[in-house]
């Protein structure tokens, strides 16, 4: 059985097989994350020639944590900080035109969230999320030729987040989860060039309730 086969099938064996989840012994808790972001190409705008196209950049490392408090067992609100850095790897211009740029944009995020724990009979608990704050963008963009070139900047931007995933609790005290989701934060400046950020996230993570209870 091939390895894109054999990961359905354990995860659908331990949804169907495992025993229900033991459940939270704390109203507070800690989580920490890290995660892989995969950026899709970010539409920019070079407001001194004027240009426009595509900035692209490579994957980026993710690492989080965040101090949570349960409203239900199903209803759940975070406060996280996160961080991570892409380097650029190449520009399109409208036109045609495409080279290699360098440079990297380093980004820490702060973010309210809200999460829905589904109650399930399954090891495995899916839950939902969404949420909104503000990201610190710290860019730089070199080489481009023609454009705004060795462009530096740090803004402060919109920033909002939607996704899901599973958590798995090994003990009532500890639950490991994995998830994915959307970061988009409007607008970010880079000296003279104004990029549409956006990212997907694929990560891990360790919940931990403290005890309060």
């Amino acid at each position: 059985m091939t390895l894109r086969l054999s990961i359905p099938v354990l995860l659908l064996l331990c949804l169907t097989t495992a025993q229900p989840a033991e459940a939270q012994t704390s109203r507070l808790y800690f989580a920490g994350y890290m995660g892989l972001n995969t950026f899709s190409d970010m539409e920019f705008q070079d407001n001194a020639t004027p240009s426009s196209g595509n900035l692209s950049a490579d994957n980026a490392t993710s690492f989080g944590g965040a101090l949570g408090i349960r409203l239900s067992s199903q209803t759940r609100f975070e406060a996280e900080i996160s961080y991570r850095s892409g380097p650029f790897s190449h520009i399109d211009i409208n036109g045609g035109v495409s080279r290699g740029v360098g440079g990297e944009l380093k980004s820490t995020m702060g973010l309210l969230n809200v999460f829905y724990d589904f109650d399930v009979p399954w090891a495995l608990q899916p839950f939902v999320g969404v949420g909104i704050g503000l990201a610190r963008h710290e860019g730089q963009i070199n080489g481009t030729g023609g454009l705004a070139a060795n462009a530096r900047d740090e803004t402060l931007s919109l920033l909002w987040q939607a996704g899901g995933g599973l958590k798995y609790r090994i003990n009532p005290d500890m639950a490991f989860t994995g998830g994915y989701r959307y970061l988009d934060s409007p607008d970010p400046r880079i000296g003279a060039y104004e990029i549409d950020y956006n990212s997907h996230e694929f990560r891990v993570g360790l919940e931990y309730d403290l005890p309060v209870r």
